[in-house]
């Protein structure tokens, strides 16, 4: 298992407002829209001048849980799976085009990607899949052609798989001290999607958990190639993912009575 730190360690602090800094994703390589899930804003976050340099409400609401730009426009997912399209998002505040799925809030969706050879977006199950099936967390496709969503999923995320990354490691044990804590007998919950991205050289996925602070990374055939561990105490609660165009990676953390960050990390590819 590879562990990923803090580059040099370097980290952005976000004002109060972000505190529940849930989603990120690069504008261009040093701008970044976020959003949080108590309301309906975009926050536009400079990583040269390290500030929010401007914002704009998009929709009334709550539970905004992730948001991803697409050419001149940005998607943004709510919990409950309702999808957000704002065009020409640079020039200002509009009124979104709104599309609801067979999604809802007991599947809890909270990660949005751009897979862009197959010009769709992914949309991540945190809790329940649509099959009920306790034992794996899906990925679903909307298609950006059609506007519509594929039922079958396109990656899973089996539990015992990512258990058995960690046979035999602290990790594992940790998992189970909280799950017995939290009252869950068969123990096989370790893994929370939390955001998702496709590296932009390699191509692969990686998802993000928020729970055990672990991304799983996933070739193109839907196989988990290695798991990462986020290590530091800068991690407070990974909830969202990006990319630069060059590949770097970003991971912002909501607050929880701490200051909220974004952190570039090392890693390899």
């Amino acid at each position: 298992m590879t562990t990923l730190e803090p580059k040099g360690g370097k980290l952005y602090l976000v004002p109060k407002e972000l505190d529940e800094i849930s989603g990120i994703s690069f504008v261009n390589d040093s701008l970044l829209v976020a959003v949080q899930d108590e309301e309906g804003l975009l926050f536009f976050y400079d990583l040269t001048g390290e500030k929010v340099v401007k914002k704009y409400e998009f929709w009334k609401g709550k539970d905004y849980e992730d948001l991803v730009v697409v050419d001149e426009d940005v998607w943004i997912i709510n919990s409950s799976g309702s999808l957000y399209e704002l065009k020409n998002f640079n020039n200002g505040p509009s009124k979104p085009n709104v599309y609801k799925t067979v999604l809802k809030e007991e599947n809890n969706i909270e990660g949005l990607a751009l897979d862009k050879i197959n010009n769709r977006l992914l949309l991540a199950v945190k809790d329940v899949s649509l099959d009920g099936d306790d034992k794996e967390k899906d990925i679903y496709a909307f298609d950006l052609k059609t506007k519509t969503l594929n039922t079958d999923p396109v990656y899973s995320i089996k539990l015992n798989e990512v258990e058995s990354f960690f046979k035999g490691d602290k990790i594992e044990e940790f998992s189970k001290k909280i799950l017995k804590a939290a009252g869950n007998a068969n123990l096989n919950e370790v893994f929370r999607t939390s955001a998702l991205g496709f590296h932009p050289k390699t191509n692969e996925l990686y998802v993000l958990s928020s729970l055990n602070n672990i991304i799983a990374v996933f070739n193109a055939e839907g196989s988990i190639q290695r798991i990462l561990e986020l290590d530091g105490k800068e991690f407070i609660q990974p909830e969202g993912l990006a990319f630069t165009s060059d590949g770097r990676l970003f991971i912002s953390n909501e607050g929880k009575g701490k200051q909220a960050n974004i952190i570039e990390i090392e890693y390899e590819d």
